[in-house]
């Protein structure tokens, strides 16, 4: 009975301190890391127009998706992935979710000579995780067409990242020569890129069903704006624009 106690307070201890600290005062956006440029850059122009202030929070769509399961305040989550989202809104945790735009995979690199899909089989690839990350799904299956997923795993060639911005870390750092990842974060970071023969993926937007302030909702419909369709382009993507 007594070690099962224990057992209980320490869960409830982890549990607890999973989450950063939140202050009631602050608006919360949650935001895959690998457009977290293009939405932070969005966010300037929302701010310059009188938007109120936002604090973001920067993580791989599946543990946002989970913290905000268990009841992380994020008032918004912007997510470079459809299906965590619609798993949230299926349990009654995200409404009104809509599209923003459709991004592209690239494979990324510091130099133009390792920028190459010829030179992939010779090459060590970092990328996202595809247990939590969009991105790191078309990446497994964009290797695992070109006969490389399996063998780069046992041969360690490709390295699993916790999300895209740590695939390119992991570049930089020179734990691999080249990285799959969002083409919005390629195009923030300086290197070479080509954007890849696979399938777009849609990045969408919902609101928290607990409660989203009116800075969120506001900042909500302008990412979806004529204003904000100009800098998705800058970013690589294909606005969606208004919702009808």
């Amino acid at each position: 009975m007594f070690k099962a106690a224990r057992l209980f307070l320490l869960f409830l201890f982890l549990f607890c301190f999973s989450f950063p600290a939140f202050s009631s005062d602050d608006v919360y956006v949650a935001v895959s890391p690998g457009i977290a440029p293009c939405v932070e850059d969005i966010y300037s122009l929302f701010a310059g127009a009188g938007g109120g202030p936002i604090v973001f929070v920067k993580e791989a769509t599946g543990p946002l998706a989970q913290k905000m399961d268990a009841g992380a305040p994020f008032d918004l989550l912007v997510a470079a992935d459809p299906e965590w989202p619609a798993w949230l809104a299926e349990r009654g945790k995200l409404a009104g979710l809509q599209k923003c735009a459709d991004g592209h995979l690239v494979l990324w690199a510091e130099n133009k000579e390792s920028c190459s899909e010829e030179k992939l089989p010779a090459l060590r690839i970092a990328a996202p995780d595809p247990e939590t990350t969009s991105h790191g799904i078309l990446a497994a299956g964009y290797l695992t067409s070109a006969g490389l997923w399996e063998e780069g795993l046992v041969s360690k060639k490709i390295l699993i990242s916790r999300n895209a911005l740590h695939a390119v870390l992991a570049v930089q750092a020179g734990s691999a020569d080249a990285a799959l990842i969002p083409e919005s974060l390629a195009i923030g970071t300086k290197g070479a890129y080509i954007r890849l023969a696979v399938p777009p993926i849609s990045t969408v937007a919902g609101l928290n069903t607990a409660g989203a302030s009116e800075t969120a909702r506001a900042f909500f419909r302008f990412l979806l704006s004529p204003e904000a369709a100009g800098v998705w382009k800058k970013w690589g993507f294909e606005p969606a624009g208004a919702p009808k």
